[in-house]
């Protein structure tokens, strides 16, 4: 959903059959959840991966005022950017079935204005540290090999044809299926 959308929708005046549900959550716990479960916000991160984490640790709210108010929390004082969950439950554009998305948007309240969770001046380290971790990222140990490990077209060939195994029996061989084991000498 783009910010215009959101806008648009909280705005109305008619009624909707649309369900919408916003919830806030403090910077302090997305930098938890990268320091502690190395785990990023959706565009970064796959968002099977973060919903699944971020879901039961959001709802643990004692836990979430000891992250922004404990010893080693953020406190109130640093409160002008927040992340805003939104669940809306309601028809999907793409298709006529009804469907439930959640996404996250972040609010400046410096501004008062939704922006990109992304441009949120708090969360700017984890997409820079998670930038960094790319470009870090291993070499392709294959790069610089002196031989070739790439198949020619007659070689892939070649290997995809034999693959047979082919016996032929001499006359030393014992075939006799009704009795198998005459020429063990025990």
């Amino acid at each position: 959903m783009k910010h215009s959308e959101a806008a648009s929708f909280l705005l109305q005046t008619e009624f909707s059959s649309s369900l919408f549900h916003l919830t806030a959550h403090p910077t302090s716990l997305f930098h938890y959840l990268y320091k502690e479960y190395m785990i990023s916000p959706p565009p970064i991160s796959p968002d099977v991966k973060f919903w699944s984490v971020f879901i039961p640790l959001s709802e643990r709210t004692h836990e979430v005022d000891l992250l922004s108010f404990g010893p080693h929390g953020e406190g109130s004082s640093c409160g002008t950017e927040i992340v805003m969950e939104i669940l809306t439950r309601g028809n999907n554009s793409q298709s006529r079935k009804r469907a439930t998305e959640r996404t996250l948007e972040g609010w400046d309240s410096i501004h008062s204005q939704p922006c990109a969770v992304s441009d949120l001046q708090a969360l700017t380290p984890l997409f820079l540290q998670k930038q960094a971790a790319e470009v870090r990222s291993a070499p392709d140990p294959t790069q610089n090999l002196s031989f070739n490990l790439n198949l020619s077209q007659n070689s892939n060939d070649a290997v995809s044809a034999s693959g047979t195994i082919f016996y032929d029996p001499d006359s030393a061989d014992d075939i006799d299926d009704d009795d198998p084991d005459d020429d063990l000498d025990i």
